[in-house]
């Protein structure tokens, strides 16, 4: 056993601020980590991605999204995709699907529709395209890479590929008119993972500033070590 001496040096000093900072970052990866993890275990590792809020209307056939790239979104890892659309009316017949941009284009090439480019509290900037009634039901056509149809609230499951693709909500039977809510959740590849290996990372960092906090401040009091 020795003695150290008291009082308060450069070195010590400098060990409680950067373990202070340490401390800071460490429960922030705590934080993320325990937040992805839970993500992870909840609602079969979907996150809403926030769209549920905004509501949407056409007197049109059909309303699409802009093309994307789900496969280049959030550094290319997501790994499955979930939309459902909530029609105002429950009992309203759906029909939503999800196909190549191409595709849907040849689709929906002469029918009267809109494509949705953006969404706010204030309603959705979209642009009208002139055409008549879609030759084909949405079900009977072969152009989805997934789909869902039937009567109130439907949901369909992708999982995501390589490619443009274009969502698109309709009425089930072909006729004009639908509104209602569409809420647009993903699924993180190797979330849990990311969760657990940044939780585990946080809890050492912790551990490893709150001794550069403790160590400096035994010794500035004088006592043994």
């Amino acid at each position: 056993m020795r003695t150290t001496s008291a009082g308060w040096t450069a070195g010590r000093v400098t060990a409680v601020v950067v373990g202070a900072i340490l401390s800071l970052v460490a429960l922030t990866l705590v934080g993320l980590g325990g937040t992805a993890t839970y993500m992870a275990s909840h609602d079969g590792g979907y996150i809403d991605l926030g769209t549920a809020k905004y509501a949407h209307r056409t007197d049109t056939y059909a309303m699409a999204t802009d093309s994307w790239r789900a496969d280049k979104q959030m550094g290319g890892l997501l790994d499955d995709i979930r939309i459902t659309f909530k029609p105002d009316n429950p009992s309203a017949p759906v029909f939503v699907g999800l196909a190549d941009q191409a595709k849907l284009g040849q689709y929906l090439d002469g029918v009267q529709h809109v494509t949705i480019h953006d969404s706010s509290d204030k309603g959705d900037s979209a642009s009208t395209h002139t055409g008549g009634t879609p030759k084909t039901p949405p079900a009977q056509a072969g152009v989805w890479v997934a789909k869902a149809s039937g009567q109130g609230a439907q949901t369909l499951n992708w999982s995501v590929k390589s490619g443009d693709v274009q969502a698109v909500v309709m009425k089930a039977d072909g006729s004009r008119g639908q509104s209602g809510h569409v809420t647009v959740a993903a699924k993180v590849a190797g979330l849990t993972w990311i969760g657990i290996v940044t939780l585990v990372v946080g809890l050492l960092l912790l551990a490893g500033s709150v001794w550069l906090i403790v160590r400096p401040v035994r010794r500035a009091r004088g006592r043994t070590a």
